[in-house]
Order: C-alpha cells, then structure tokens, then sequence
C-alpha cells in the first residue's frame, strides 16, 4: 500500500510540473500602454492587409457548365436504385433487458 501511494505521488507530482511549464505559452496579461499600442497596431495592419486582400482576389464566380440529361456514369447505366432495409437473415432481434 505504502508503495502504491509513493508512486501516484509521484506520478502526481510530475504531472503537474509538466502542466506548470506547458500553460506558459497561452494569453498574456500586461498592464503596459506601450505593449498594448503595439498589439492594436499589429491587430489593424491586419485588418487592413485582410481587406486588401479581400478586394484583390475576389472569389472565383460560378460558371454555368452544360447540363447532361439522363444518366451521367456509364458504370451506373444499367443498375437499378431500389429502396431496401438491408436485413440480414443471419442476425437475431434483439431482446429486452432483464429487469
């Protein structure tokens, strides 16, 4: 029992000395106006490089291609599509817990 409990202890303490150094790369807080200047001009050139790009390539328009009518794959040509429950005749129904 005593080694049993050393070992989570253990287990415990590590994992939580990894979860202490892995969390340092998440959000920030700073208190400076200088760093926050930064971030809102860093934030509106991309906004502005965003929208440049934006207008530049617009998205590709639809082009209407020719319409085939009837069937369009050969190799589906002579199958027939008939709505079917796909039983199988080998399994059981299945049967109502006992209460």
């Amino acid at each position: 029992m005593n080694k049993l409990f050393l070992i989570l202890l253990t287990a415990l303490a590590t994992t939580g000395a990894y979860a202490a150094q892995s969390t340092s790369g998440g959000i920030t807080t700073s208190t400076d106006p200088a760093r926050a200047a930064a971030v809102e001009k860093h934030a509106e050139e991309l906004k502005a490089r965003q929208a440049k790009e934006a207008k530049a390539k617009p998205a590709p328009a639809h082009t209407s291609s020719k319409k085939s009518k009837g069937k369009t794959s050969p190799t589906h040509a002579s199958t027939s599509h008939k709505s079917s429950t796909h039983k199988s005749s080998t399994t059981k129904s299945a049967k109502a817990p006992k209460a």
